[in-house]
């Protein structure tokens, strides 16, 4: 009997600070997502994972260091967000407005870019290990040394992308514009860059072992050549 009553009382008491911070909300005189949810008193670096932020306005946000592990980000609007450190592994961020946004060293393991907006991002030695970014725009992000192992970048735009020294080892790129993209010092290794647009783009120092390629276009007779010699292997 007094189990029963003390979980009323609990389930009393819950609901009551439910009615307040509705009544909170709904006085404050704002619209803004963060201040909202320090009215509610939550705290956006480490409250949000697993959250609904689908297609919110957070643009210019800091959520440097913040957890949104699984959190549902999907045409949310980040431009110019910082999220360096962010855990995001397996974030939704479909067709996610990211233009210019502070992205250093997040963690993207597993994270669904599909069609996301990244241009002029930042995403030096970022963790995007097994993400998904086909039809993503990534034209002039930054991603030294960005991990980028297995993932999908099929159908993605990397027009004047820097990939120096970063790691694509079994990542597909079929049919992706990666058109005066550098590759300095880049892992290719087993990666599959078939009918991708190579034009202008810079291979040099990049690892090739058994990278794939094909129906390429921007790629000279010579050129053909060199990373033939260098492991790369044409079909038909």
């Amino acid at each position: 009997m007094l189990a029963g009553q003390s979980n009323k009382m609990i389930g009393e008491k819950s609901l009551q600070r439910l009615r307040e911070l509705i009544q909170i909300i709904a006085e404050a005189n704002t619209e803004d997502f963060f201040e909202l949810a320090k009215l509610a008193g939550l705290n956006p670096t480490e409250d949000f994972s697993t959250a609904n932020l689908s297609g919110l306005d957070l643009r210019s946000a800091q959520l440097e260091g913040a957890n949104l592990i699984n959190t549902n980000l999907a045409q949310a609007c980040l431009v110019n967000a910082n999220l360096s450190d962010a855990k995001l592994i397996s974030a939704n961020l479909m067709a996610a407005n990211l233009i210019c946004a502070q992205m250093d060293n997040a963690n993207l393991i597993g994270a669904d870019l599909t069609g996301a907006n990244l241009v002029s991002a930042k995403l030096w030695s970022a963790n995007m290990t097994g993400a998904i970014l086909s039809g993503a725009t990534l034209n002039h992000a930054d991603l030294r040394r960005a991990i980028l192992t297995d993932a999908r970048l099929d159908g993605a735009s990397l027009r004047a992308t820097t990939l120096s020294h970063t790691d694509l080892r079994r990542a597909s790129l079929t049919q992706a514009d990666l058109s005066g993209a550098s590759f300095y010092g880049a892992n290719l290794s087993n990666a599959d860059l078939r009918w991708t647009d190579l034009s202008d783009a810079s291979l040099a120092g990049a690892t090739l072992e058994k990278t794939r390629l094909g129906g390429n276009q921007g790629l000279s007779r010579d050129a053909v050549l060199d990373l033939k010699r260098r492991g790369a292997i044409f079909e038909r």
